[in-house]
């Protein structure tokens, strides 16, 4: 990595850092610049605006959900136990959801998705849809194996991420997580929605 393409990533961490604490409006060039070691006039070379940073950083944010890759080797050697399989990724999205890059993400998306921005269309759905369309794809494959119930898997894939999601709002958007009422909470979910879709 080059000089400029490291001092850049820098603006972008720090960037990340004061709008996931501050918002868009509480994190200024100055202060971007400040914490990085460059001029504020210098950030210019780099994003020719502060609007441009943040649509990068939300384009990361969108290319940093969750991705196909979280479905490695390993996790797929437990489909042949959907039960098991299904808490197994749920503990995948977990870990992954708990990096704090993660965390900064979820909160500026929070902070911004209600700012009246006509840049970037943000919304917290950018962080579920790719995840959903993974569970999509889980979901028909159980039923061509037939070792669920006849549904739609678009359907299963919605009822089952999104109390997931709200699990991540409630825990993961803070700084200290509560393992265990977390780990209660999803635990019962996923029994649950097993029950309610095995044959």
């Amino acid at each position: 990595m080059t000089n400029k393409q490291n001092t850049r990533e820098r603006i972008k961490e720090e960037a990340l850092n004061l709008f996931s604490n501050y918002g868009f409006a509480g994190g200024s060039v100055r202060d971007i610049g400040k914490n990085v070691g460059v001029r504020e006039s210098a950030l210019y070379n780099y994003f020719p605006s502060k609007e441009a940073l943040i649509i990068e950083l939300i384009q990361d944010a969108k290319d940093n959900s969750v991705g196909i890759e979280l479905l490695t080797d390993e996790l797929l050697d437990y489909l042949s136990n959907p039960k098991v399989f299904i808490q197994k990724f749920v503990d995948v999205l977990f870990i992954h959801w708990n990096t704090e890059l993660q965390k900064k993400y979820l909160r500026l998306i929070l902070i911004e998705q209600f700012r009246n921005n006509k840049v970037i269309d943000i919304s917290i759905t950018m962080l579920i849809n790719d995840t959903i369309k993974i569970w999509e794809m889980i979901f028909s494959q159980m039923l061509n194996f037939n070792v669920i119930k006849k549904e739609n898997p678009q359907i299963l894939a919605e009822e089952f991420v999104y109390p997931l999601f709200m699990l991540r709002l409630e825990f993961f958007a803070k700084d200290s997580v509560n393992l265990d009422g977390l780990l209660e909470k999803s635990n019962s979910h996923i029994k649950y929605f097993w029950n309610s879709i095995k044959k």
